[in-house]
């Protein structure tokens, strides 16, 4: 059907279908010779068109202007709808004797390497399309070489840069609805405003960046970046659902809480837990042994023997490469307690290095792997579970391979120790770059990980950037020291008031489980207490809390405050247990 910008030309369209056949012949020839004089910029009379078109003044004057893209889209339009009403065969739209063709949609698209949508916009830029009657008997666009031509000669640029255009990747669509994504959060914007800032940060067009979106929304409701009312409140409901079932409320407890049956709870658990998977970033390093038949018995069983064979005798000979590295064998000296305590741990043989990388890398894989083979509409508990315990596997392989090198931290860190630049800050700084080189590294090359290591964290700090990072209210917190310290002041605490520091860990986790729920996340997230999900900064926080970063520092202070208050209480009812 049909749309019309200007009430005018509608009105002139309904019209011109009275006219006779011959008449409308030359309102059709006088509208395209019209459409190449319309300048998009300037504004034009309506008696000048009205006359332009028929050949006649209208009946009374009328002060009506019409703009230039306007007016250059509804001749389109009108165009368009003269032709469908002459029902001109495709065969007679030719003279004789005049050396010209009629070209369809698809061979216009072939012949300039655009899409159908491209073409579209350029009728209402001044590409002149009419409808005729093909042999099977139905009503087509179809275009006239010379018009083509004409137009291709006059918009050389428009026509070049459309027949350049690419179209995107999965990793630069990942990255438009990422950024989007977190604009819409932080900001609040409208979809326009969005595409537009979008476009301009990645150097694409708004409406690419506008499509995407919408297509991403109406492919994925429950992950959309502008949900729908409904979406919103079934996605605001499948989280509650999801966050008591992983604080570990009973399935029928929940199906009662939520009125909903125990099968349809089930299904939103496993819906709600595939989409954090599916959200989930898996970067590992390949390797050809991961696509081995029988890689899973090599990687998990055979190999880790092997390591822990050669790493016995490699030690036991004192030949052990990892031992002899200058970051483990050396000991600083003047460390604080806590840091000293890192080079009193025995070091981890290069062999099961070596290992604990491969089968780092290997689960990583297995998991992306199995997470892009599931679908939405078939994914069951037990895949997505499956999915899950490979991540937590990994996650406590990489906690054991950033703790077996935490002197790596410690060295490069006392190297750029200043008076402005504390020594624990630095250290917290360098081992979150460890942590990055640990997903990172390539354990296939013939080089050792301290090595790398290394390196990475003094090309980190080289690039000054540790005043950004150090900063708490402004990026990552890199770990839980902060936290920690409510369990008291070792060093200047008397003998009598000291208490066993592990015992008043273990029983800070039972204490963060007392806060409420948002403070409890809060905590969780922010300290990177739970190992299986990177530390989170304040701002990150308050994008995904949907609050500013100022009311996240607020309710930090609370919850530390009445977690320390939890901890006093703790503390006090040990030292009466001791006295005891």
């Amino acid at each position: 059907m049909a749309t019309w910008r200007d009430d005018k030309i509608l009105e002139l369209a309904s019209q011109l279908t009275y006219s006779p056949a011959d008449k409308r012949h030359e309102q059709l020839r006088a509208a395209i010779a019209l459409m190449p004089h319309i300048d998009a910029t300037k504004t034009y009379p309506w008696d000048l068109v009205h006359f332009r078109v028929t050949g006649f003044q209208p009946v009374s004057h009328s002060d009506h202007n019409i703009p230039g893209n306007i007016l250059r889209t509804d001749l389109s339009t009108l165009i368009e709808f003269l032709s469908d009403t002459l029902a001109i065969k495709i065969e007679d739209a030719i003279s004789p004797g005049i050396d010209d063709a009629v070209l369809a949609l698809d061979e216009v698209t072939k012949k300039f390497s655009v899409s159908s949508k491209t073409i579209q916009r350029w009728r209402k830029q001044g590409l002149i399309a009419q409808r005729f009657v093909y042999p099977d008997g139905r009503r087509r666009l179809g275009f006239f070489a010379s018009s083509i031509t004409q137009f291709a000669t006059d918009n050389k640029q428009r026509v070049e840069r459309s027949a350049t255009f690419r179209h995107l990747s999965d990793d630069e669509k990942l990255a438009i609805l990422t950024l989007a994504r977190r604009l819409a959060v932080h900001r609040g914007c409208c979809i326009k405003d969005i595409s537009r800032r979008v476009a301009h940060k990645l150097n694409c067009s708004p409406e690419t960046v506008r499509t995407l979106i919408r297509k991403h929304d109406g492919e994925f409701p429950e992950a959309a970046i502008f949900p729908k009312p409904e979406d919103l409140a079934r996605r605001l409901d499948g989280q509650a659902i999801i966050q008591s079932f992983d604080h570990g409320t009973p399935i029928d407890d929940i199906a009662q809480r939520f009125h909903r049956t125990t099968s349809s709870i089930l299904q939103v658990v496993t819906r709600e837990r595939l989409l954090r998977l599916k959200n989930l970033k898996i970067e590992y390093i390949s390797n050809p042994l991961f696509e081995h038949p029988d890689a899973d018995n090599i990687i998990l069983s055979v190999l880790p023997a092997d390591a822990v064979t050669h790493a016995q005798l490699t030690v036991a000979a004192g030949t052990n490469a990892k031992a002899a590295d200058v970051y483990m064998a050396r000991t600083p000296r003047d460390l604080p307690p806590y840091l000293a305590e890192i080079f009193h741990q025995p070091v981890m043989p290069q062999e099961l290095e070596i290992d604990g990388f491969r089968r780092l890398n290997y689960l990583k894989y297995k998991a992306a792997i199995l997470r892009n083979a599931l679908a939405a509409d078939t994914a069951t508990l037990e895949a997505v579970t499956a999915i899950e315990s490979l991540l937590a596997q990994a996650a406590q392989v990489k906690n054991q391979l950033v703790h077996a090198n935490l002197r790596v931290a410690v060295h490069v860190a006392r190297k750029h120790q200043r008076i402005d630049r504390p020594l624990p800050e630095l250290f917290s700084d360098a081992t979150i770059w460890l942590m990055r080189s640990v997903d990172c590294f390539d354990f296939a090359r013939n080089t050792r990980f301290s090595t790398y290591a290394g390196y990475a964290i003094m090309k980190n700090f080289a690039r000054d950037r540790s005043e950004q990072l150090t900063r708490r209210d402004f990026t990552m917190v890199t770990g839980q020291d902060d936290l920690l310290d409510l369990l008291g002041d070792r060093d200047t605490a008397t003998a009598g008031d000291r208490i066993d520091d592990a015992a008043m860990h273990s029983h800070l986790c039972s204490v963060i489980e007392e806060l409420p729920q948002r403070e409890r996340e809060l905590v969780t997230r922010h300290y990177g207490l739970d190992e299986s999900q990177e530390p989170m900064s304040l701002s990150e926080l308050g994008a995904k809390m949907g609050i500013t970063k100022a009311r996240v520092r607020q309710l930090e202070t609370r919850a530390l405050r009445r977690l320390r208050k939890l901890l006093d209480a703790r503390r006090t009812t040990l030292q009466t247990a001791q006295a005891h």
